[in-house]
């Protein structure tokens, strides 16, 4: 309960954060098409920087079997999502874009400085099995949901920035590499704002939605509770059938920062992909604005249910 407490207060922080960008593009600061400028640099720049910059820990068994135990439990719930949602999408007459939002949570820019945060800058660590795994699946079942399996590139998962730095990532931890000093501070440094940054960016782009029109639709209602309740209550239930936080002694500890991935709002690579495809852009921004805001009462009570069921 302690923790949901914490995260619940650092949500509240990252909400004013939020609440700047908003003010700085209503008050005609920037503009909101500016957004996008932060964006890339987020993407090229920033989260590549915290992702290489937590792999420069010392190498361990334990740290090497909890990065396989996040990747292996990341790969196995991207699947389940994946069937589960297409089963009852065939029901609910969902659209890709809505079966992706349910799917695809933001374990990047929303998770990287809320695990840093709450539990230390080692621990984003284990935050990039998630990203790494979802990476894959972005650019295979994603881009083949949404733009068609024409668009499918393994040339784009591979050239992915996030990819990229997780294998340089892999490389300096595996063999026990430190970068030198200056490289080695400017990196940290820089994946030292990426909290700020994309909470401000997420405010800018929240500032151009019709917030009363995004509430008002039932449609976003159920894609928000099937993200945001519904798919980290799955996991919840899987971890109890299988009782691996049980038999391994660190899986629980690991498997919560998993856990925060897949209980994040809608993935901005979701509404990214929507205006690249010209496949329901609006639908995409707003389920992804509506998302960020009631996460910050989800993810608290989430996080509760599994520290108190697991």
């Amino acid at each position: 309960m302690e923790l949901s407490i914490l995260l619940l207060g650092q949500m509240l922080s990252m909400m004013l954060m939020i609440l700047m960008g908003f003010a700085a593009v209503k008050t005609k600061l920037v503009k909101g098409s500016q957004s996008s400028v932060i964006s890339a640099l987020t993407l090229y720049i920033i989260v590549p920087c915290v992702v290489i910059d937590s792999f420069q820990i010392e190498f361990s068994a334990e740290k090497m079997k909890g990065l396989l135990l996040a990747a292996g439990f990341a790969v196995l719930m991207h699947v389940l999502f994946i069937v589960v949602v297409g089963l009852l999408g065939k029901k609910w007459n969902m659209s890709p874009i809505e079966k992706a939002s349910v799917i695809y949570s933001n374990g990047g820019n929303i998770i990287i400085p809320l695990v840093s945060a709450l539990l230390g800058q080692e621990q984003v660590f284990y935050c990039c099995a998630f990203i790494m795994v979802q990476t894959f699946f972005f650019w295979t079942h994603t881009v083949g949901l949404i733009g068609g399996r024409s668009q499918i590139s393994v040339k784009k998962i591979l050239g992915n920035p996030n990819v990229i730095a997780i294998a340089i990532g892999l490389i300096l931890f595996f063999t026990n590499t430190k970068l030198p000093g200056v490289l080695g501070d400017t990196v940290s440094s820089m994946g030292g704002i990426v909290g700020p940054v994309c909470m401000l960016m997420i405010g800018m782009i929240m500032a151009a939605a019709d917030l009363k029109s995004v509430f008002l639709s039932g449609r976003n209602w159920l894609v928000c509770a099937g993200r945001l309740l519904f798919c980290p209550a799955l996991m919840i239930l899987v971890l109890w059938i299988s009782k691996v936080t049980v038999t391994i002694p660190f899986a629980k500890d690991v498997l919560l920062i998993l856990f925060l991935a897949i209980a994040a709002p809608v993935a901005a690579t979701v509404t990214q992909m929507a205006s690249l495809f010209h496949n329901h852009e609006e639908q995409a921004g707003a389920v992804n604005v509506m998302s960020v805001i009631l996460s910050i009462l989800t993810m608290p009570v989430m996080v509760a249910f599994y520290q108190k069921i697991l």
